[in-house]
């Protein structure tokens, strides 16, 4: 799992960004980073992503997990950026209790999107979690 907290069985009411209004939704991509100025600052082009930002963020926003689900079994391993600001370390550790056997929580230098500069190192430290579960 990378960059992306355990379901909490509840809405996170302080996290809604299909709500926001376009400059509050703006300044949270920017805050979050990866998406490029381009989209963000030009009026023309932000009309036509923002209802597919909003829709994909609704969906996220408003999902709700099974009251008690079984953990997964297999093994888990949480990817994350040190400097992330959209998603706490203690999120990414609550994936523990939703598998049967939790790797623990690899950190790579960089933010939310700390992934896009180091994709072979993670695709290699996938592939040897994928080994080692592997019968």
């Amino acid at each position: 799992m990378s960059a992306y907290g355990a379901p909490r069985g509840d809405a996170d009411a302080d996290s809604s960004p299909h709500l926001m209004a376009d400059d509050e939704l703006r300044a949270w991509l920017r805050s979050g980073g990866g998406s490029p100025p381009q989209l963000l600052d030009n009026d023309d082009v932000w009309r036509k992503f923002a209802p597919v930002f909003r829709s994909d963020f609704k969906l996220v926003d408003t999902w709700a997990p099974p009251r008690s689900p079984e953990p997964l079994p297999v093994p888990l391993t949480a990817f994350t950026g040190l400097h992330d600001n959209l998603i706490g370390e203690d999120r990414l550790v609550a994936w523990r209790r939703l598998t049967t056997a939790f790797r623990g929580l690899e950190r790579y230098d960089g933010g939310h999107f700390y992934l896009m500069d180091r994709q072979r190192r993670i695709a290699a430290a996938i592939m040897a979690a994928m080994r080692s579960a592997a019968p």
